[in-house]
């Protein structure tokens, strides 16, 4: 079991609105290639001229373009916005009052990725420099996902199940009522199961790491 939370984050200064899309779903999709651990069949997507390993699940593409269009419109008047990932394990919690038991699910892993926006530039040239560093900056957070990927294993709970997704997730975004650290922790340990978390585990979902994860 996981005794405790592994928090990772990603940061990106300096970006354009209309990049944000694009960065976004390149990031997310790095994500949850490397950590739903199952056995998926690897496609490509192209980001600012970089190819991003992502999986083949429809229901990972469709939570990451709900969820990109809900940052957009959270942060639509803001120069910073926040987003994570969390990963959850399943576990049965004791009701010491009642015969009887409830399923919660505890956070093993969260990624959180800060963007830092900026207005479009004034120059063509300024407009050139900006792109390469953002580029440079995402293939920098792409190499830090397989890193991460690669050599933080121990803390992965046990997988108890060959049926499809062993640990539901969930996609947070920064809020426009609830402060992120407020958001976060109470989304540590969830009681019951949020739409997202219900998804994930529905049906098969196939990643290269799941060899790993049992090293």
């Amino acid at each position: 079991m996981a005794s405790s939370i592994e928090e990772f984050k990603l940061d990106l200064n300096g970006l354009l609105r209309n990049q944000v899309k694009d960065i976004l779903r390149g990031l997310l999709h790095s994500i949850f290639f490397h950590r739903l651990l199952t056995n998926v069949i690897p496609r490509e997507l192209r980001v600012l001229n970089t190819t991003v390993s992502i999986t083949d699940s429809s229901e990972v593409d469709t939570l990451i373009e709900e969820k990109i269009a809900e940052f957009l419109h959270n942060t639509n008047q803001l120069k910073q916005g926040k987003l994570a990932v969390l990963f959850y394990e399943k576990r049965l919690k004791k009701n010491w009052f009642q015969f009887s038991k409830s399923e919660e699910f505890i956070c093993w892993e969260q990624w959180t990725i800060t963007l830092n926006m900026i207005s479009s530039p004034v120059s063509e040239q300024e407009k050139l420099k900006l792109n390469k560093s953002i580029e440079n900056q995402f293939i920098q957070c792409l190499m830090k996902v397989l890193n991460i990927a690669n050599e933080y294993k121990e803390h992965i709970p046990s997988i108890t199940t060959t049926e499809g997704n062993p640990f539901p997730y969930q996609v947070a975004v920064q809020s426009q009522t609830e402060s992120w650290n407020s958001m976060l922790k109470r989304l540590l340990i969830v009681t019951g199961a949020p739409t997202t978390i219900e998804r994930s585990t529905s049906s098969p979902i196939l990643t290269s790491s799941s060899t790993a994860a049992n090293k």
